[in-house]
């Protein structure tokens, strides 16, 4: 990565960050190129890559209260 990029601290979960890591050692990623990709997804989508609910739906389709 060139050096004019500048690097940018988070916190993770060190049990997330561990699995996360474990999944991602095996696609051949590095956990900066996992959060870059999922960075530009936002940037492409115009908002998250994936649905962010507070409700879960019941069986019968009606959202639950």
């Amino acid at each position: 990565m060139p050096s004019n990029i500048p690097a940018t601290t988070i916190r993770i979960d060190p049990e997330v960050k561990k699995e996360a890591t474990a999944i991602l050692d095996e696609l051949g990623l590095s956990m900066s190129t996992a959060v870059n990709a999922f960075l530009r997804a936002p940037v492409r989508k115009g908002g998250l890559p994936f649905e962010m609910r507070v409700k879960a739906p019941v069986p019968d389709g009606k959202t639950a209260r």
